[in-house]
């Protein structure tokens, strides 16, 4: 075993982690937690076996690293697009629109099917860490998006007795139905496809708790 495959450099630690990082969330996707081999891994990540050892221990270890990762940047993408939110539109159902798109792209990216299929596959192995890690993402954004809509509400859009709540349902009408036809991730939806069930599930959300009016 040469020095440089076992022990990683400060330049290169970095880099090689994610690489092999990024690798295995491909095989581990692909394969399945019981079925991904750590050689399979290796060579997907272009490094030596004892690498991969060296840097998470052992598979189970590399799987938390790889479902932490995916998580966050599916997650900071998501609060990327919450944050985006104009709270005085000009037209409050079509910045509903344009978020609902937005989140369920972020939902049915490369990261968050990854994430969406391996929390369903490997749940009974992982059931504490995977629970731990959606529950505390979820409550995150909603927390974010809930701040949104009272930020809506304190203007006279919308009429919340609850931000916490409206922020579920929303979540729920825009992305809950794409999710379930996109398979969990395992069939890619058309753009397209998704503009009406978006658009159906603002209209859903505003009638609960839209204004009677919009404020001109």
């Amino acid at each position: 075993m040469r020095p440089d495959e076992s022990t990683p450099s400060r330049t290169t630690r970095g880099s090689k982690r994610e690489e092999i990082v990024r690798a295995a969330l491909r095989v581990f996707g692909r394969d399945g937690y019981a079925d991904a081999s750590v050689d399979e891994i290796a060579k997907e990540a272009g490094v030596a076996k004892p690498t991969i050892y060296t840097h998470f221990g052992d598979k189970a270890g590399l799987f938390t690293e790889v479902i932490a990762d995916a998580s966050h940047r599916s997650n900071t993408r998501v609060n990327d697009v919450i944050d985006s939110i104009d709270v005085r539109p000009k037209n409050l159902s079509s910045e509903l629109e344009r978020l609902g798109n937005a989140l369920v792209g972020c939902l049915l990216d490369d990261d968050g099917v990854a994430v969406m299929r391996l929390q369903l596959a490997e749940r009974h192995r992982f059931p504490e860490l995977l629970d731990e890690i959606r529950n505390s993402n979820r409550d995150r954004t909603i927390d974010r998006l809930a701040g949104k809509l009272a930020q809506m509400a304190a203007i006279g859009l919308l009429r919340l007795a609850d931000p916490d709540r409206a922020a579920r349902h929303l979540m729920a009408l825009v992305g809950d139905d794409l999710i379930i036809r996109s398979g969990f991730g395992s069939v890619r939806l058309d753009p397209e496809t998704v503009i009406a069930p978006v658009r159906a599930g603002v209209e859903t959300f505003l009638e609960a708790f839209g204004a009677p009016t919009e404020p001109s």
